[in-house]
């Protein structure tokens, strides 16, 4: 039998890892760019939320800060690319770009977890914010926070998508950029107000993520490999695809490292990120488009 910390960590970790997943492949179907700075983006937001616990505010008012800060760095994130984009940059070049932001805000989170420790006299490096969360019961609040932010920041976008003229101005770019410009949409603005929203969205899920599981600075790359995986499982150029890849590969990582874990040892826990690259590459193998793609495929039969 799954013990219950197991089962709330793999639920949890599904939920929060769909909606880094959307924001990924959205940002990468929007430039046709991955965008290496993704996951430490939203992970600059964990700070925000140990900043508010450290001043005994309750973690969850967080929250719209983080969307806010999340939000304005993937905006930047966007102007510094397009810059770089009018200048005739490559794709691959505006790759390596993307690594350079990732740096900047890498060494910025550090500069600022140092301050906090140096200023407050706490431990930043490792942290953890469980002890500050409610419980209903026998579960921890993080457990229903997560999935009701999931359902209902997924119910909006995708409403937002199909429902809105903004929605649909976002969709004809991701089709034909060149296409919705001659029409009269301006993509520059569409396309900034969409990499705030999934900015925002990813700052969310970073300020949830200290809830439960333990944080430091190096989260952010140690994450982009299971936002990857989440993706290529998905299919990379889906956004629906990619939030069920996440949910899989979220459950998958906790639970099949929990099995292995019985056979072998606890040890194996800190090599838990192999897991999503396994899945991952034998996706790649087996269903190159992903469950995307083959969802696609049985509708064309």
């Amino acid at each position: 039998m799954i013990p219950p910390a197991v089962a709330i960590s793999a639920v949890v970790s599904s939920f929060l890892l769909s909606l880094l997943a959307l924001g990924f492949t959205f940002q990468y179907v929007t430039l046709n760019v991955p965008n290496l700075a993704y996951s430490t983006i939203a992970f600059f937001s964990t700070y925000i939320t140990l900043t508010f616990a450290l001043f005994k505010f309750t973690p969850y008012l967080s929250v719209p800060v983080s969307f806010l800060i999340g939000g304005l760095i993937s905006l930047m994130m966007y102007k510094f690319l397009s810059v770089l984009r009018r200048r005739g940059l490559s794709s691959v070049g505006l790759m390596i770009a993307t690594i350079t932001f990732d740096l900047g805000i890498y060494a910025f989170m550090n500069i600022y977890a140092d301050y906090i420790a140096y200023t407050l006299k706490v431990y930043t490096r490792s942290f953890i914010l469980s002890d500050y969360d409610f419980r209903l019961g026998e579960f921890p609040g993080v457990l229903f926070v997560s999935m009701i932010t999931a359902f209902m920041l997924t119910m909006v976008f995708h409403l937002i998508l199909t429902r809105t003229k903004f929605g649909m101005s976002m969709r004809a770019i991701m089709e034909n950029e060149s296409l919705a410009s001659t029409q009269g949409v301006n993509v520059d603005s569409v396309l900034s107000t969409s990499w705030f929203l999934v900015g925002g969205i990813a700052g969310i899920s970073g300020s949830l993520y200290p809830m439960w599981f333990s944080m430091d600075p190096w989260i952010g790359a140690r994450m982009f490999i299971s936002i990857f995986a989440a993706c290529v499982v998905g299919g990379l150029r889906s956004i629906y695809g990619s939030m069920l890849g996440g949910f899989m590969i979220g459950l998958s990582e906790v639970l099949v490292t929990y099995a292995f874990a019985g056979l072998v040892g606890g040890w194996i826990w800190w090599y838990r990120s192999v897991i999503p690259m396994i899945i991952a590459s034998v996706a790649i193998l087996i269903i190159p488009n992903g469950i995307a793609g083959l969802i696609e495929n049985f509708k064309r039969r």
